[in-house]
């Protein structure tokens, strides 16, 4: 999710700048919902398997760009007609018609996206607009009957891995908190954060729990919170894109490449020397201390400022 929506940005600045150009974007099933009503993409091409990547053979581009640089992105640019534009650090380098230099070490990945689109010939002085996020007010309305008017935060205490998930017992914590200073709270996750949702959800009475929401709805309801609070995941990036102020709670990636974009926010993290790693498993002891570390002092601290 994070992936499709950080692309929102580049692919703005580059319609802005040639209105002409019809942008396809292929994606997988799950994540097209990022591009809903985007006016700056032409068309959704979505694969449901690497099965039906043959619609791909027929159709033909005046550039293919391949952001993602691995075997299966490799293999859908191949089966369409057209150059193929890579990176020079991706593998398989030699089949690519043109490969753009590789990104500055710790820049941001929308500036290293942008900075491929200007090496192709955009602007070097297209600045990087916001992410985009379409309003759905059919979803709005919806979700404002759900969880009412009132002041509320949306905390999404879930994370793909545990290198990124800060303790569920502190985001209860955390929340009881700003209901005692008269904030609603409303907790979300994807199919993969039940147990650690309702984990949180038994330590703070009177929280809504929202889980299997749709992306368009998950962005509406954020997008009416005061603040959103979570990790280092696809929600946070939702939330940039929307406008709602974003306070991420940091472990073992590296902010400085993910960090939510153009949006009022607060990165609470704590410096290892370890960081950023890949973050498939503490590499440096049994339990990942960077997320560990952080105090729900800091985050409070963090909250209380966005929100006033």
């Amino acid at each position: 999710m994070g992936d499709c929506l950080l692309l929102t940005s580049p692919v703005r600045a580059l319609k802005e700048n040639y209105p002409g150009f019809k942008i396809s974007v292929v994606v997988e099933p799950r994540f097209a919902e990022c591009f809903d009503a985007n006016p700056d993409f032409d068309e959704i091409i979505v694969l449901h398997s690497k099965l039906s990547a043959g619609k791909l053979i027929s159709r033909r581009f005046d550039a293919i760009i391949n952001l993602h640089g691995g075997p299966t992105s490799l293999a859908y640019a191949l089966l369409c007609r057209g150059p193929k534009i890579g990176s020079e650090q991706f593998q398989y380098s030699a089949l690519y018609s043109g490969l753009a230099p590789s990104p500055t070490p710790n820049l941001h990945s929308v500036e290293a996206t942008l900075r491929t689109l200007r090496w192709l010939g955009l602007n070097e002085t297209a600045p990087a607009p916001p992410l985009r996020y379409e309003f759905h007010p059919e979803h709005a309305k919806r979700m404002a009957a759900l969880v009412g008017t009132r002041d509320y935060v949306v905390i999404h205490p879930g994370a793909l891995f545990n290198t990124k998930r800060w303790d569920a017992k502190r985001y209860a914590t955390l929340a009881r908190m700003l209901q005692a200073e008269g904030r609603s709270i409303v907790l979300t996750g994807g199919p993969a954060d039940v147990t650690v949702v309702n984990e949180t959800a038994r330590d703070v009475p009177g929280a809504r729990v929202m889980l299997g929401l749709t992306i368009a709805e998950l962005a509406e309801l954020i997008r009416a919170a005061k603040l959103y609070i979570g990790n280092d995941s696809g929600p946070m990036h939702l939330a940039s894109a929307v406008g709602t102020p974003v306070v991420a709670v940091w472990g073992s990636s590296n902010s400085r490449t993910w960090h939510p974009w153009s949006v009022a926010q607060r990165v609470v993290q704590n410096p290892f020397e370890c960081n950023p790693c890949p973050g498939y498993r503490c590499l440096v002891a049994d339990t990942p201390l960077c997320i560990e570390s952080v105090s729900v002092e800091q985050v409070i601290a963090s909250a209380r400022e966005l929100l006033k």
